[in-house]
């Protein structure tokens, strides 16, 4: 799993063929889980708790957590996968070719 978030964020060239030939592509666990709109809502939490960073100047607690709060944000939009939705069960990506 660790290669797969490697290769997403930096990009190392021939890391794709490494992780295909491992075959750690099919890690069971590791699908997108986050849709459409619910990475909209991550990015403008995480760009919103960035903005407030930039404004908190004092209290270790208040930036610490401002921080975390844009890091995991930020990362899960990119990333399209949630840890704790795949805990719970939870899946907002719509299926292609289903219709409600």
């Amino acid at each position: 799993m660790i290669w797969l978030i490697i290769q997403r964020f930096i990009g190392i060239p021939g890391l794709k063929t490494i992780v295909s030939a491992a075959g750690l592509r099919d890690l069971p666990g590791f699908e997108s889980n986050i849709g459409r709109e619910d990475r909209v809502l991550r990015v403008c939490i995480g760009a919103a708790a960035l903005v407030a960073l930039l404004f908190v100047k004092q209290g270790f607690l208040a930036r610490y957590l401002l921080g975390l709060a844009a890091f995991v944000g930020l990362v899960t939009a990119y990333t399209k996968y949630s840890p704790v939705y795949s805990l719970i069960g939870e899946n907002t990506r719509k299926k292609k070719g289903k219709k409600k």
